[in-house]
């Protein structure tokens, strides 16, 4: 059931990767038997990653102005005709120049791929896919090594082939039923930025890029050198594609159990050991052990990606994870254009073999660096981690990784939605009428039908959520969000009329409004506040306790960099603010139920409280009271602190005394009465206090009478 709403499209990715695979052993076989020089092939073979990274970084602005289906067949004809022409005409300066029209064209299409399978994935589902089309992927580029003992490889066959896969993987997403989806610009993260948040991750990707590169393009030119020729050739390349899918599944398991540098040092460890045995192993005749020494590098080397990935995730915010991709893919690109013309450099000054020395240094120098990082940083605790996500340098940003932030479509394109659409501008009552009657037919796809009628400026909003709700009443919540989503400009108006209209859901759906705007939310609250002001105090309190409880509630679900983030006391107490200004006399209800609902901001929601009495006590005419009136509320609001939040008494009476001295002995007493209070909390509050004056003697004097009491 995942894959089948996909299927023509991961036929289209394993044609064309399948293509790509054959090229890519190809092209390096190709060029040797034709007596190009080492150096020269590493360079042609660099100039794929040239073109890869000005596909990572064109392809979006391309699919927003061309379309995803254009995109996808002019890349599959481009790539075509480059393999074509590299056949005929074996230049080096035209196999360069076919390399990088391959590498653009190849992180296009992935791109394509991607955005198309992300944009029908679900939040529960996209992980899944994602899997799957990494094997695909993979399975591809397996299965491309095996088609160059087809034919020889002096002839234009092999091209030919190659050519044909490319042109082929064209047909099944053109005649897919698939929309393409609308693309959104997305910002890379600044190179210096993320360098300073993670610094390993982003040396551990570079080096992929190096190492990984450079080893799987060179190799088949070690090979041939060792006599490793036709099936054989095939069977080498093959192990070493196997290899980097096969150890995906153990490191991720070490990754997400382990201190993941750690895993990353005994990675880098087996690259060096396993590239030492090579050159003892082929001088042996060892083929067999020769095959599993080169899955066992090219795994390792692979999963430094998606290893560099996670260590990098575990430092930038949730909804900096794309930027932070699209920051490590274009890294990953730089050491993959330097990987194969240095691992070539070090062949022809050294000798084939040297391709394992190459390898040797690079692993030993990130061996070192991985070394230092551990001891300048203390590792981060492994329930802190992010989970390790199989992932390849496709070229494409991809918000199918169930680490970022996913963004539920505002809605989908059906023949209901475009008849509406199309209706809405001429005549708005027909169109609202037509989302009332699919409403009481299929309730789940009228949210898709109000959202895109709520971006049509002749419909009022208001009318539309009241003639859906009035057909579907238990659609109430899901139609306020979806309207919110869609057209947050009109998020006060449909409030407004929602408050208006008192319906029996009015606290559910105001929260759900609000949180459907995360960076308005408060700001919608106080819409709320102030529309039900004097009206339902009860109803405004349960607002804040629900707003609050489900903000408390999503900290729990955050990850640890996005929760230091989130700075939770800061929005309980501006929340605080804002609603005791709507609603002063009703300040310490609210004020209390924002701490209840989130405990650990009730020493800033006190300190606001108390601030906000004395401030409008100071502002009455008649204040001959007012130090009585403020003593009693805070000593009423520490009643209800030690009744309901016993842990954060001592803290909130702290505060309050360092505003209001005068109320230090009634506090003590009251601290004294609850035995839910420990005394020694009390008595450590007070010792952080300087001495200054008898206040302080007064309370340590009131500690000590207790603790001779108990």
């Amino acid at each position: 059931m995942t894959i089948k709403p996909f299927f023509l499209l991961l036929i289209s990715c394993f044609l064309l990767m399948t293509g790509y695979g054959l090229s890519n052993i190809l092209l390096p076989v190709r060029m040797q038997n034709d007596g190009i020089s080492v150096d020269n092939i590493g360079l042609v073979l660099s100039m794929l990653s040239v073109g890869f990274l000005a596909g990572s970084y064109y392809s979006r602005k391309l699919l927003q102005r061309v379309g995803h289906i254009r995109i996808f067949a002019m890349c599959g004809s481009l790539t075509s005709v480059a393999i074509l022409i590299s056949g005929l005409f074996p230049d080096p300066y035209v196999l360069g120049l076919m390399r990088v029209l391959t590498g653009f064209c190849i992180a296009c299409t992935n791109a394509t791929l991607d955005s198309w399978l992300s944009f029908s994935a679900t939040e529960k589902n996209r992980g899944r896919i994602l899997s799957i089309n990494q094997m695909v992927l993979m399975s591809a580029l397996f299965s491309g090594q095996f088609l160059l003992s087809v034919a020889p490889i002096d002839g234009m066959v092999l091209f030919v082939i190659s050519g044909v896969l490319f042109s082929l993987a064209i047909t099944p997403i053109v005649i897919s039923k698939q929309q393409g989806p609308i693309i959104e610009d997305s910002e890379s993260m600044s190179l210096i930025t993320i360098a300073k948040l993670s610094p390993l991750g982003v040396v551990s990707c570079f080096y992929c890029g190096l190492l990984y590169a450079g080893l799987l393009n060179m190799l088949p030119i070690f090979a041939n050198d060792h006599g490793i020729q036709n099936l054989n050739l095939s069977i080498f390349m093959g192990s070493a594609i196997l290899g980097a899918i096969i150890f995906q599944y153990p490191i991720a398991y070490l990754s997400d159990n382990f201190d993941r540098r750690k895993i990353m040092l005994g990675m880098v460890s087996m690259i060096i050991l396993a590239s030492l045995s090579i050159p003892f192993l082929i001088a042996l005749d060892m083929f067999n052990l020769t095959l599993f020494a080169i899955a066992v590098i090219t795994g390792v080397a692979a999963c430094l990606y998606p290893m560099s990935m996670s260590e990098t995730f575990d430092k930038v915010l949730k909804t900096q994870i794309l930027s932070a991709m699209s920051s490590l893919l274009v890294i990953y690109a730089f050491g993959s254009i330097l990987g194969p013309y240095l691992a070539s450099l070090t062949m022809k000054w050294f000798g084939s073999e040297a391709l394992f020395s190459f390898m040797i240094i690079g692993a030993s120098t990130l061996l070192v660096f991985i070394l230092i990082r551990m001891k300048q940083r203390p590792a981060l605790p492994q329930e802190d981690q992010d989970n390790f996500v199989m992932q390849t340098p496709s070229g494409a940003v991809s918000v199918l990784d169930p680490r970022t932030d996913y963004i539920e479509p505002v809605f989908k394109q059906s023949a209901e939605v475009d008849v509406a659409i199309s209706l809405a501008t001429k005549n708005p009552a027909i169109a609202v009428n037509m989302a009332k009657a699919l409403a009481l037919k299929d309730p789940q796809n009228a949210s898709h039908l109000a959202a895109a009628l709520s971006t049509i400026d002749e419909i009022n909003i208001g009318k539309l959520y009241a003639a859906i709700t009035t057909a579907a009443p238990e659609m109430a919540v899901h139609i306020a969000e979806a309207l919110t989503t869609a057209s947050p400009e009109q998020a006060e108006e449909l409030v407004d009329w929602i408050t208006n209209d008192h319906p029996e859901q009015l606290t559910s759906i105001i929260v759900a409004i609000a949180n459907s705007m995360p960076d308005n939310g408060i700001g919608v609250m106080e819409f709320a506040a102030e529309n039900m002001s004097g009206n339902d105090p009860e109803e405004l309190l349960k607002m804040t306790e629900q707003y609050m409880t489900e903000f408390s509630d999503s900290l729990d679900e955050m990850r640890p960099v996005d929760r230091s983030a989130a700075e939770s006391e800061q929005t309980a107490t501006e929340l605080y603010n804002r609603l005791s200004d709507v609603s002063p006399e009703h300040s310490a209800e609210i004020a209390l139920t924002v701490s209840e609902a989130l405990p650990e901001s009730s020493n800033m929601v006190a300190e606001a409280y108390v601030s906000n009495l004395i401030e409008g006590e100071n502002e009455q005419e008649d204040n001959t009271d007012s130090a009585e009136n403020i003593e009693e509320a805070v000593n009423d609001y520490l009643s209800q602190v030690v009744e309901n939040m016993p842990e954060y008494a001592v803290d909130v009476a702290s505060t309050f005394i360092d505003s209001v001295p005068e109320v230090a002995s009634e506090m003590v007493e009251l601290l004294q009465d609850a035995e839910a209070v420990d005394s020694g909390d009390l008595s450590a509050s007070i010792d952080d206090k300087p001495e200054e004056n008898s206040i302080e003697e007064q309370l340590s004097d009131a500690v000590e009478t207790q603790k001779l009491d108990s």
